[in-house]
């Protein structure tokens, strides 16, 4: 439900790996897929398309936010480890006047643990991006008492595996052994590739972020549907995952191991995260 208030309207804008986001305090919320990052495990550099079509988003979204009071833009893992990250925001400035912050991975985390849709109480948050996975503990939902960040995003993990999702299901366990031990509090999925998972596990014929926000699911019942995740048809089997379609099986293959790793037996999953909570602080 949209704000109806005389307030001043304020905005948040997340410039991920694969997606670029915009949340404004009137509740809309708008997202383009961009991929940033595609690419960046071989050049060390941003996709020059993913570049355009981020500066393309940006511009849009600076439009939307023309009488906004305070506009919140923020980066994650691709452009904190490209090498031409500094000129990527040095681009967008000069062509959208918005000015980006580079966030560490201690702050995104403590970002989605702040703005995650979780039970009461102790939880481990897990947020999958494009170019990186968080997890993130706590053992009063409040205060980060255990964060890591591994390379593990799904346009990562499509640019170094290429479609072998059987080799990506052999070498993952391996992978999350970084994260070392995790505590066994209820467990919270959040990201774009979590959520559109969701959204073909309830067959939703349109995504609808009210059916998906604070969704619960058992381990078995992502089993049964792995088969459509990996499947090529995804986009024809499940039309709601179409945007993502490229992406998904690797979320959904990391996603799964994680749950193993963790050894949860059922999870939520949150549609709001590190966006919804810069929002909140804007």
């Amino acid at each position: 439900m949209n704000d109806k208030s005389n307030a001043p309207r304020r905005a948040a804008i997340d410039i991920g790996s694969n997606s670029v986001r915009l949340a404004l305090s009137d509740g809309t919320v708008l997202s383009v897929i961009t991929k940033l990052a595609d690419g960046i495990e071989r050049s060390g550099r941003l996709s020059e398309s993913g570049v355009k079509a981020t500066v393309a988003a940006l511009a849009r979204f600076a439009e939307e936010c023309g009488d906004c009071e305070r506009v919140t833009a923020f980066a994650t893992e691709a452009v904190r480890r490209a090498a031409d990250g500094a000129e990527f925001c040095a681009t967008v400035k000069a062509a959208t006047g918005l000015d980006v912050t580079v966030i560490s991975p201690e702050e995104e985390a403590r970002l989605a643990l702040v703005g995650a849709t979780k039970p009461n109480g102790a939880v481990t948050v897990c947020d999958l991006g494009g170019g990186s996975m968080e997890l993130i503990s706590s053992a009063d939902g409040a205060t980060v008492e255990y964060a890591k960040s591994l390379p593990l995003g799904v346009v990562v993990l499509k640019n170094k595996y290429g479609g072998d999702y059987r080799r990506l299901t052999d070498d993952v366990p391996e992978l999350l052994k970084g994260y070392g031990k995790v505590a066994s509090y209820p467990l919270v999925l959040s990201g774009g590739s979590a959520c559109a998972i969701a959204a073909g596990l309830l067959n939703l014929a349109v995504y609808d972020k009210t059916e998906i926000d604070g969704a619960h699911f058992t381990a078995r019942r992502l089993d049964d549907f792995m088969p459509i995740l990996l499947s090529p048809k995804l986009a024809v089997l499940r039309p709601v995952c179409a945007r993502r379609a490229d992406t998904i099986p690797y979320g959904a293959i990391a996603l799964r191991a994680l749950i193993g790793y963790t050894g949860a037996t059922d999870f939520y999953v949150s549609d709001s995260g590190n966006l919804q909570a810069v929002l909140k602080s804007t």
